[in-house]
C-alpha cells in the first residue's frame, strides 16, 4: 500500500480487561468470607437475636411454696362388697344403684329348690335321730335300773348274811352252835362282803358306760340339729342384705341371672364420708408423705385436706394419693365427683427461686442462658435446681440474686456458649 501500513495491525493489550475478571473473583471470595462470617457471627452466635422473641425471668429471693397438684375424684371412706353366701337364681331386686339402704335391708332373693329340699331332708333326719335317742335313753335307763337291782340284791344278801353271823357269835358264846356251822357263815359273810364290792364296781362301770352311750347319742342329735340350722340359714340367705346403711353404687345382677356362691351382687357406700383420691406425677412421689396439707377442689369450692396414704405403686406414670377432707362438703357432693387438689410438699421462708425454664428438672443440673451484665449477650450457666412447682423451682447454685435467665426453647444455640442480643 502507499502509506506502507498494514491494514491488520496488533493492538496493544488492555490492562483493564486483564484486571476485571480478577476483581470479579476477588468480589465473589470476599461475599463468600462474608456470608461464612455472617452465618458464624450472626446465625449461630446470636447476632441479631431479637430479645422480644424470648421469654426471660429475673431470679429472686424469698418465700417458695413447694406444691404438687393432681386431679382425682371423691371417694367414699368406707364401702362393702355384697356377696352371695349361696347358689341360685335371681327371683326379686329391691334396691338398684341410687337407693337409700339401712343396715338389713334386702337387695335381692335369690331361688334355689335344692335348698329347699335339702332343709326336708334335714328336718326327716333329725326326728329320725331324736326317735331313736328317745328309745336309747329308754335302754339305758332300763339298764341302770337293772344294775340298781342286782345292786340292792347284793347289799340285802350281805345284810342277811351278817345279821346271821352276829347270831351265831352270840349262840357260839353260849355253845348253841357248832364250830362248823360258825365258820360256815363267817364264810358266806365274807363272800356277800366281796359280791358287793363287785356290784358296787359293776354299777359304776355301768354309770360311765350309760353316760358316754347318752353322750353319744346326743351328740348325734346335736350333729342333725346343726346340719337343719345351717340348712335353714342357706335357705335364708336366699334373700341377700346388706350390713351397712348407705346408698348402693353399684348392682351387679338382673332378675334371671345366675349367681354363684361368693358372687358379687351390690356394692355399697356411705355418702356421708368421702374422702379424695388424686393420682400425681411419678416425678413428685418422692416428696410425698403423710400429714403433709392440700387444698382440694371440690365443686368450686376449696376445702382444707391433708395426705393420708400415698400409694407405694407407679401406675402410667403416676401415683395414687388418698386426701382426708376436713371442711364440710358442699351440697351436692357425692362419690366418682371430679376434684382438683395442690399438695404443700415443702415451705421454704429464705430461698432463691426463679420461673422454671423448660429444661429444668427437679433436683437436676441444666445449662440456662443468663444475660449479661449490659444485656449484649447471653451467656450459657450450668444451674444446679432443687425442688420447685410447676411454675417455679429452686436455684441451688449457678445463678445469683437479680440475674435474669431466657426462659424459651434455645435447644438450637446447644453448641454456643454466648449468644449476642440485639
Amino acid at each position: 500500500m502507499a502509506d506502507g501500513y498494514s491494514m491488520d495491525r496488533l493492538r496493544e493489550p488492555d490492562s483493564r480487561r486483564l484486571l476485571r475478571p480478577i476483581a470479579w473473583a476477588v468480589a465473589a471470595v470476599l461475599l463468600i468470607v462474608a456470608f461464612v462470617v455472617a452465618d458464624r457471627l450472626w446465625l449461630r452466635s446470636g447476632v441479631g437475636i431479637e430479645l422480644e422473641d424470648f421469654m426471660t425471668a429475673e431470679v429472686r429471693r424469698g418465700e417458695l411454696a413447694i406444691e404438687v397438684q393432681g386431679a382425682g375424684a371423691l371417694e367414699p371412706v368406707s364401702e362393702r362388697w355384697v356377696t352371695a353366701e349361696v347358689a341360685g337364681v335371681v327371683q326379686q331386686i329391691f334396691a338398684r344403684p341410687g337407693h337409700q339402704v339401712t343396715a338389713d335391708s334386702r337387695i335381692v332373693a335369690l331361688v334355689n329348690p335344692q335348698l329347699l329340699q335339702a332343709v326336708n331332708q334335714a328336718r326327716l333326719g333329725l326326728a329320725e335321730v331324736t326317735a331313736d335317742q328317745q328309745r336309747h335313753r329308754a335302754n339305758l335307763t332300763d339298764r341302770r335300773l337293772t344294775g340298781e337291782a342286782r345292786l340292792l340284791a347284793a347289799q340285802a344278801a350281805y345284810d342277811e348274811a351278817r345279821l346271821r353271823l352276829e347270831a351265831q357269835e352270840e349262840l357260839r358264846d353260849q355253845q348253841a352252835v357248832s364250830e362248823i356251822d360258825y365258820r360256815t357263815q363267817q364264810i358266806r359273810t365274807e363272800q356277800a362282803s366281796s359280791e358287793l364290792d363287785f356290784e358296787h364296781r359293776r354299777f359304776e362301770e355301768l354309770g360311765g358306760e350309760l353316760e358316754a352311750d347318752l353322750a353319744a347319742g346326743e351328740a348325734r342329735l346335736e350333729a342333725r340339729r346343726e346340719a337343719l340350722d345351717a340348712a335353714e340359714q342357706q335357705v335364708r340367705d336366699l334373700v341377700v342384705a346388706t350390713d351397712m346403711a348407705g346408698t348402693i353404687r353399684e348392682l351387679f345382677v338382673e332378675p334371671g341371672q345366675r349367681v354363684a356362691a361368693g358372687g358379687q351382687i351390690a356394692r355399697v357406700v356411705d355418702t356421708t364420708a368421702l374422702m379424695g383420691v388424686v393420682r400425681v406425677p411419678e416425678s413428685y412421689a418422692s416428696h410425698l408423705v403423710p400429714g403433709q396439707a392440700a387444698v382440694v377442689t371440690v365443686l368450686s369450692a376449696e376445702l382444707p385436706g391433708r395426705v393420708t396414704r400415698v400409694d407405694p405403686a407407679v401406675t402410667q406414670g403416676s401415683v395414687t394419693v388418698d386426701l382426708e377432707l376436713e371442711g364440710e362438703l358442699p351440697q351436692g357432693a357425692r362419690p366418682d365427683l371430679s376434684i382438683r387438689a395442690t399438695i404443700t410438699v415443702a415451705h421454704m421462708e429464705d430461698a432463691l427461686f426463679v420461673r422454671r425454664p423448660l429444661n429444668a428438672r427437679d433436683l437436676g443440673t441444666a445449662d440456662v442462658f443468663r444475660l449479661t451484665a449490659d444485656g449484649q449477650a447471653a451467656q450459657r450457666t450450668a444451674v444446679r435446681f432443687g425442688l420447685g412447682t410447676l411454675r417455679e423451682i429452686e436455684v441451688v447454685d449457678g445463678l445469683d440474686e437479680g440475674d435474669t435467665v431466657i426462659l424459651g426453647d434455645t435447644t438450637r444455640y446447644e453448641d454456643e456458649e454466648t449468644i449476642v442480643i440485639r
